[in-house]
């Protein structure tokens, strides 16, 4: 299985190249579709990138030695617990860092609301299911245990520049401290996923059906 996720790396890697040279000569026909595109096959192949690079180090012999790796799902209770905490800990975080945003007059979060406006149904579906499973696997199960709480957090931040909005990378920075202190004192990924898919459901919808 190592060896088809380095498989999957790879050739995620190969088509976000290509995705990056697409954007720039625009002017060639076979990059029509590409570029078209170009958002959508870029963050697809940087999930799977972030998926593929996760598992080529967290599998081990079989699925279930490697849901037990991660504790998932784990004491089903206390992780419910915890990924009640920690959902409530995230929704504070970032209500101050609004606030805070708000008073400097740095409150730059239309940004993220035109581009979610423009997100079709099935990338919208993606972000909800998918992406927390890739994030959540790469930036805690993987980074965190490697590079540490900070480090780990600042480049989760970072993956969101894409938003165009310098709110949404300070809170996503944020977001990731307190989902790596939740899996380090859970010891599991399971409470990270359900605050990850919670949150993103939780705010897309109201992006999309309330803003």
């Amino acid at each position: 299985m190592k060896l088809f996720f380095s498989f999957l790396l790879f050739l995620s890697a190969a088509l976000f190249t290509l995705a990056l040279f697409c954007g720039s000569f625009q002017d060639i026909s076979w990059c029509k579709f590409i570029t078209e595109n170009y958002i959508y096959f870029g963050a697809g192949t940087i999930h799977v990138g972030l998926f593929s690079a996760a598992m080529i180090f967290l599998w081990k012999k079989d699925l279930k030695t490697t849901l037990d790796g991660l504790s998932f799902p784990g004491d089903v209770l206390r992780n419910l617990v915890m990924s009640v905490n920690g959902f409530v800990l995230v929704i504070c975080t970032l209500l101050v860092l609004g606030i805070v945003a708000a008073l400097v007059g740095f409150a730059d979060q239309s940004a993220v609301y035109e581009k979610v406006a423009e997100l079709p149904v099935y990338i919208l579906a993606f972000a909800v299911v998918f992406a927390p499973v890739s994030e959540e696997l790469f930036f805690r199960a993987f980074l965190v245990d490697r590079v540490g709480v900070v480090l780990s957090s600042l480049l989760f931040g970072l993956m969101h520049f894409a938003y165009g909005s310098a709110v949404e990378i300070i809170g996503a920075a944020l977001i990731g401290v307190v989902l790596a202190f939740i899996y380090k004192a859970s010891k599991s990924i399971t409470p990270c996923l359900v605050i990850h898919l919670t949150y993103n459901l939780m705010s897309i919808a109201v992006m999309r059906l309330v803003l």
